[in-house]
């Protein structure tokens, strides 16, 4: 949250705000840079694939021996773990905190009048030529051919090199949202995303909720509930903790944002990573090892490690809401203190390291999982009765997309990998529900249902650090 300062492109920025949980008051800038969006803008950044942003030894951990950094040589998962000893530093530029953030020209960028025509004559193009909407709103066959966007596209593609090779964190501020009904939105949010990548049903092992996205290319992330823990498959105004989605890339589009909390917050993984082997080398080697979480797929649980290196790049997958799930079933073997104060730790070092800023209207992120976490505070819901008597809507709506750009990562080729993901070679569709899909769905465990209902499991409740406002205040 930001304002008063001049930026690169010559717009104001805002000045930061000191408390991390707190948001923007009404009419505020939001921690965006006034980029723009051309692609000679784009092609004179900084090197993708410079390393000149990493930490120095020094500065991340003063001992007296030195911390190499990973290489293409370096690979490390379930089946071979690192040692405390054997631990290493995550260079480049995914290693990156708020001001690299701040000052990356992929973040922030505007539509400029050319881009936003493009996108309208794309909209009336793919709306004549065979678009395919299922349940009247999920767009199932939008591509670059019925989507033609031959300026923007290529700007587009230069997102998805930064994505792969450079912060994994992207932001367009300006999407067109007040020009065009829910539905056309959603067919524009496709077309935009097919110039980055494969879209993947959406999975939701808590919740398996259709107004989320399960199993569809398009998702809306809204409150249906007030209260801390989500119920009955309908989605709460809850606090998330620092997390990945089951896929390489998440994006958001918001199309309102509360009428007060909702702030989003996202961080570099890798960030978080060399921070822990500074601080806590002990639990930052195991979270390499695996921790069993939930899912829809063969028995309802897998165990995989929350971070992993292949080939000398990283990737990781947490999901600290799904990891206390499984600790809620019989079957699975209970987590020592160690180990939970690992994944705890994520959070409470996340917070220090994440950007965090109000979702305005018509910006759009894209993150790539493997080296960013994302979270949110809880916000003020509003129920239909409230909202008929106020004549207000119901607040914060988000349209998400999973896509698996065409330049992903290959990641480990290890047996959980290929069950969970369903490919580890790059640059194909993979993770999502399809893969669950293929093992075998199966249905929530009756004793974490039976959990729920009868309100003895909480929401993060595993954890002994607390973060966010109670989301039933609000």
């Amino acid at each position: 949250l930001w304002s008063g300062r001049r930026c690169r492109g010559g717009g104001s920025l805002p000045t930061p705000v000191c408390s991390r949980s707190r948001v923007a008051a009404p009419g505020s800038v939001n921690m965006v840079q006034e980029s723009a969006f051309t692609t000679d803008s784009l092609r004179n950044a900084p090197p993708i694939s410079s390393k000149q942003d990493a930490p120095t030894k020094a500065e991340l951990r003063p001992t007296s021996f030195e911390l190499d950094y990973v290489d293409e040589h370096t690979s490390f998962n379930e089946n071979n773990p690192p040692s405390e000893a054997e631990l290493k530093l995550i260079g480049g530029r995914c290693d990156w905190g708020k001001e690299d953030l701040f000052n990356s020209p992929f973040w922030g960028l505007e539509l400029t009048p050319t881009d936003l025509k493009e996108i309208e004559s794309a909209l009336a193009f793919c709306k004549a030529n065979g678009l395919e909407l299922q349940d009247g709103w999920q767009p199932l066959n939008v591509t670059q051919e019925n989507f033609p966007l031959p300026t923007l596209g290529e700007k587009l593609k230069l997102v998805a090199v930064e994505l792969e090779e450079g912060r994994g964190a992207c932001m367009i501020k300006n999407m067109p949202i007040d020009d065009y009904s829910i539905e056309d939105l959603g067919v524009v949010y496709a077309g935009v995303n097919s110039y980055i990548g494969h879209w993947v049903p959406q999975s939701s092992a808590g919740l398996r909720s259709k107004s989320r996205g399960y199993g569809l290319p398009l998702g809306k992330v809204q409150a249906e509930m007030r209260g801390n823990t989500p119920m009955g498959g309908k989605q709460a105004n809850n606090y998330f903790r620092l997390h990945t989605d089951r896929c390489d890339v998440i994006t958001l589009m918001c199309v309102r944002k509360a009428s007060q909390g909702g702030a989003s917050r996202v961080c570099s993984a890798a960030r978080i990573h060399n921070t822990m082997l500074k601080e806590h080398p002990a639990e930052c080697a195991r979270l390499y090892r695996p921790y069993t979480r939930i899912w829809e797929g063969a028995n309802g649980c897998f165990s995989m490690p929350i971070w992993a290196v292949h080939k000398g790049k990283m990737t990781t997958q947490v999901s600290p809401s799904y990891i206390e799930n499984a600790q809620v079933l019989e079957r699975v073997p209970k987590l020592s203190e160690q180990e939970i104060e690992a994944v705890d730790l994520i959070e409470e070092v996340g917070l220090r390291e994440s950007v965090e800023f109000v979702m305005e209207p018509g910006m759009v992120y894209w993150l790539n999982n493997h080296v960013v976490y994302h979270g949110r505070d809880a916000w003020k819901f509003v129920d239909k009765v409230e909202a008929e008597a106020t004549h207000s809507k119901n607040d914060r709506l988000m349209l998400r997309m999973w896509l698996s750009p065409y330049n992903s990562r290959e990641i480990p080729d290890t047996d959980v990998y290929k069950l969970v993901w369903g490919a580890t070679e790059s640059g194909v569709p993979r993770g999502g529900l399809e893969p669950a899909e293929k093992s075998g769905l199966t249905p929530k465990a009756p004793e974490l249902v039976k959990a729920i209902e009868a309100g003895t499991y909480q929401y993060y409740g595993l954890y002994k650090r607390k973060y966010g406002v109670d989301a039933n205040t609000l």
